[in-house]
């Protein structure tokens, strides 16, 4: 009698490491970094906490992991041996921005879970492979200045990262060509000699409310913002107002009440400016060009609530994160109402793509600090979504 072949028996996958690097990568991108545990990665994957554990410390490192391994391969497309076309080089990204759309969310969103040596480790990389990039944009336009240079490369960067931000159903390639491009939209853009001779206005902190309950959403907001929502406790929020966290919990009864509170406070100036945008227009045109000038004002005085926008809405609990995910739907979906009434040659899977791309790069524009103290960011930004509303794709 023959034994069974040793073909039968069991072995570990040689791509197990990446398995579960792109399965935790996925749980993040949808859940958050803080919702998710190493038993969900694990069973995502099909093997045990303790099969994890061998090839990961912890979530950290594989939060870390799922970011720097891109950052690197991005990095030999912008310094390899074999010199690329710029528009050769956007579409690499682009078709890694394609395969990988958790990217911008988790960069975004989650590396602040990550501990100080291992951020920093990052954001090297990551300004590692910027710095080549907007150095490889200045190569191909010497007409610009580093610093518009740097400000396009991140714009265009924004464009390739937005497909994190909405699952429009659109083919890979599909995708790969349309965002790449936007890019190309992006960094093309002409850009004035004067706009960054002028010397950007220091502004204050401004006055603080005198309502305990409007300054401890003010406190909460700022907190939230700098350190992330799992990071700050009712007692941090309390000491900056200097009241007790009892105090605090008078006029909020958890913390997740405060940053309902705090959301909601983000989302309904947005809501009303959209709706002045559209009684003062005549036309899709003058709506969308209405909308622009009131999402670009709104983030550039309230870089905070459009981070934690971006950031922290799913620490909500469940209805409440349901209604802000149905508002800010219905917000771009009015975004792209007028989008393909002012364009009928694009449809309407197109045009989500190009209004998230708009939006992400004021997004991520706004709440880069040393991108937010040009002077001109307002009327660059202006340019640059309208060059994206009006792109080819």
């Amino acid at each position: 009698m023959s034994t069974a072949p040793s073909s039968t028996r069991m072995h570990r996958p040689r791509d197990r490491k990446q398995q579960i690097i792109r399965a935790a990568a996925d749980l993040f991108h949808r859940h958050g970094y803080a919702n998710v545990s190493t038993g969900q990665i694990a069973q995502a994957v099909g093997i045990t906490a303790g099969a994890l554990y061998r090839h990961f410390g912890g979530k950290q490192d594989l939060l870390a992991e799922a970011l720097g391994d891109v950052f690197d391969r991005s990095l030999e497309f912008v310094s390899g041996d074999q010199p690329m076309d710029l528009e050769t080089m956007v579409h690499e990204l682009a078709a890694t921005a394609s395969v990988r759309p958790d990217l911008g969310v988790l960069w975004s969103r989650e590396t602040r879970h990550l501990d100080a040596g291992r951020l920093e480790e990052l954001r090297k990389r990551f300004f590692r492979f910027h710095a080549r990039f907007a150095a490889e944009v200045r190569a191909r336009r010497p007409e610009l200045s580093a610093g518009d240079a740097d400000l396009l490369s991140f714009c265009a960067l924004a464009v390739l990262t937005s497909v994190s931000y909405h699952r429009t159903p659109l083919s890979e390639s599909a995708t790969t060509d349309l965002i790449q491009r936007a890019a190309m939209v992006v960094l093309t853009t002409p850009m004035e000699p004067s706009a960054t001779s002028e010397v950007a206005t220091a502004r204050g902190s401004g006055l603080a409310p005198h309502s305990r309950r409007e300054a401890i959403l003010a406190a909460a907001t700022s907190l939230f913002h700098d350190r992330g929502y799992q990071a700050v406790t009712m007692e941090d929020i309390g000491a900056t107002v200097q009241v007790t966290s009892t105090a605090v919990y008078k006029y909020f009864p958890s913390k997740s009440d405060l940053l309902s509170a705090v959301i909601s406070r983000a989302s309904e100036p947005l809501q009303l400016g959209l709706t002045r945008a559209l009684a003062a227009a005549s036309t899709p045109i003058e709506g969308l060009d209405n909308a622009m000038d009131a999402y670009v004002d709104f983030a550039l005085t309230h870089h905070d609530l459009v981070g934690i926008l971006v950031s922290e809405v799913t620490n909500l609990p469940d209805r409440p994160r349901h209604d802000v995910r149905r508002a800010q739907h219905d917000y771009v979906a009015e975004w792209v109402r007028l989008l393909t009434g002012a364009r009928p040659d694009l449809d309407a899977a197109r045009a989500r793509h190009l209004v998230h791309a708009v939006l992400t790069v004021v997004n991520d524009a706004i709440r880069t600090e040393h991108l937010r103290s040009r002077p001109a960011l307002a009327e660059e930004l202006r340019l640059i979504g309208r060059r994206l509303l009006a792109a080819e794709v």
